[in-house]
């Protein structure tokens, strides 16, 4: 097995575990952030907005892991540099774009929770840069394909 596929394979591992936990979370989150806001004496405002952002970004996050999922299966199957995996790259973007108004609401609360939306944001540029790139390659591989 090459190096690539094995990378590849360790990446489609973490994403299932990510999932997991995700999952988890979904119905785990209100006792796992009243914990925590009991052992910080934080306010009941605070919870509940914690409580709300993380449930207001879920759909964002269900959506960028099954885009995940299926660009990686699209990178397996050697389909790298076409039509559905720019639109793939497309979609994540917008995913990420979502998070930031909606974790917002956490800096008012959390000084710690200003690096989500700024993270956020940062991904959403990442992915429209990628975007780009994939889309060019994707322009260069149908001009080679046309010139054979």
């Amino acid at each position: 097995m090459k190096r690539s596929e094995k990378s590849l394979n360790l990446t489609i591992i973490l994403l299932v575990a990510l999932s997991i936990l995700f999952a988890f979370m979904l119905f785990m989150a209100p006792s796992v952030f009243t914990a925590y806001c009991e052992a910080d004496n934080t306010s009941e405002a605070a919870r509940k907005t914690l409580i709300g952002v993380f449930y207001g970004c879920t759909p964002s996050a269900i959506l960028t892991l099954v885009f995940l999922f299926k660009l990686l299966f699209n990178i397996k199957k050697g389909e790298v540099f076409c039509t559905q995996t720019v639109r793939y790259i497309n979609i994540l973007s917008y995913t990420c774009l979502s998070v930031v108004p909606l974790s917002l609401p956490l800096c008012y609360f959390f000084l710690a929770g200003f690096p989500i939306p700024m993270a956020a944001g940062f991904m959403w540029l990442f992915f429209r840069v990628l975007k780009n790139a994939f889309e060019r390659g994707s322009e260069i591989k149908n001009e080679n394909d046309l010139t054979v």
